[in-house]
């Protein structure tokens, strides 16, 4: 047990560790004026998948909600691996639209989360993280109802509904919706109310990502995307924006201190799948 007193320290290794490898860098969506015109929707639309799956990061926390006096604040630290290797004849479109044509594999987004309990099993909750070696952030929030919580005898089972949103390229407005159901359970090192000690709680669940994107750009042949149906334009098949997400984890709290960790992978319609992972340490109050 003694070794759980160093696992808050991990994300701040990270933290101050250097990258093994070059996170996301700028996207320039003019860069594809360079590209063959039957090309361009491609890439462009491979990448708005690959940025939506990276930023729109899974619940990584005990699915239980917080009390209604508790607050949490906590660092987080996300980790996506992108797929800049060339998918086609056409090249990376990864290495087509970064600024200077070399994206690294790995897009590490740094942040801070708050969380706050409501009456009822409530929550809500708001994120901001920087997309590191890069010039944009992320920026989102969400709504939470632990509907099956609180009992010693069953699981605890939470909806939430949230938006992250891509901030800072004047090139690229992008965002992603989630609707995410996870199921969880705590096991408390003492069986005593008062003296409950270090707390475990396993999580894992499933998660429905919508995207959309538009470019603000003067190159043409590019039509903006989305995963809604009636909003489509020609020759943009919404199905493409929408994913399918499997995630799990693990907190351990204990007294005030919670320190979390968790993978996800999503599956998108047209593409390769994308695996993560995800870091916390943070405060309860």
């Amino acid at each position: 047990m003694c070794t759980l007193r160093w696992l808050p320290l991990i994300p701040l290794l990270l933290l101050l560790a250097p990258s093994p490898a070059r996170a996301l860098d700028d996207v320039v969506i003019d860069r594809l004026g360079a590209v063959d015109p039957a090309a361009r929707q491609g890439e462009f639309e491979f990448v708005v998948r690959e940025l939506s799956m990276a930023l729109a990061a899974p619940p990584n926390h005990a699915v239980g909600a917080l009390g209604l006096y508790e607050l949490e604040v906590t660092t987080e630290h996300r980790m996506a691996f992108l797929h800049v290797d060339p998918a086609g004849p056409g090249g990376s479109a990864w290495g087509d639209v970064v600024q200077d044509a070399d994206a690294g594999t790995l897009a590490w987004s740094p942040g801070l989360q708050i969380r706050k309990g409501l009456p009822w099993s409530f929550e809500a909750g708001g994120s901001a993280a920087w997309m590191a070696v890069t010039r944009q952030f992320k920026i989102g929030g969400y709504g939470r109802w632990a509907f099956l919580g609180g009992w010693d005898k069953v699981p605890d089972v939470a909806l939430r509904l949230g938006y992250d949103g891509y901030v800072g390229n004047p090139q690229l407005e992008l965002g992603v919706f989630k609707l995410d159901l996870a199921v969880g359970y705590t096991f408390k090192a003492s069986s005593k109310a008062e003296r409950a000690g270090t707390r475990f709680s396993p999580f894992g669940g499933y998660g429905y990502l919508m995207s959309h994107a538009r470019a603000v750009s003067d190159v043409g042949e590019l039509t903006e995307v989305t995963a809604w149906a009636d909003k489509a334009k020609t020759g943009v098949d919404p199905r493409d924006f929408r994913f399918h997400r499997f995630f799990a984890g693990m907190e351990i709290r204990t007294s005030q201190v919670v320190f979390r960790f968790g993978a996800d992978l999503t599956v998108p319609r047209n593409g390769p799948l994308m695996a993560a992972m995800n870091l916390s340490l943070g405060a309860r109050f």
